[in-house]
């Protein structure tokens, strides 16, 4: 079941016309003005995308943003793990070489 868009050559009035079948009964006269000068007109689609192509088509900006609040988290230092670390002349002795 199609949806007709139609345009009016007069008054410049877009209509959106739902047609149960295909081939069926079309209008003939605007009915914002009442002129005869309907003309078909090309109407919008939808493209569905996958979550792949819409992360590739967001805005740079946006991007850089996520980028900065990202960065300016603790879990964004390589080097936070090593302050958290013991130095080797602080280890206690960790006792006789295990033989594989």
């Amino acid at each position: 079941m199609p949806i007709y868009v139609y345009y009016c050559s007069h008054c410049s009035t877009r209509v959106e016309v739902f047609v149960r079948r295909f081939g069926g009964q079309t209008p003939s006269v605007c009915g914002h003005c009442g002129s005869p000068g309907l003309e078909r007109a090309v109407s919008p689609f939808a493209v569905k995308r996958d979550l792949a192509s819409e992360l590739a088509n967001l805005d740079p900006v946006y991007r850089s943003r996520i980028d900065d609040a990202i960065a300016k988290t603790p879990e964004a230092d390589p080097m936070r793990l090593l302050s958290r670390m013991t130095p080797f002349e602080a280890a206690n002795d960790p006792g006789d070489p295990i033989d594989f």
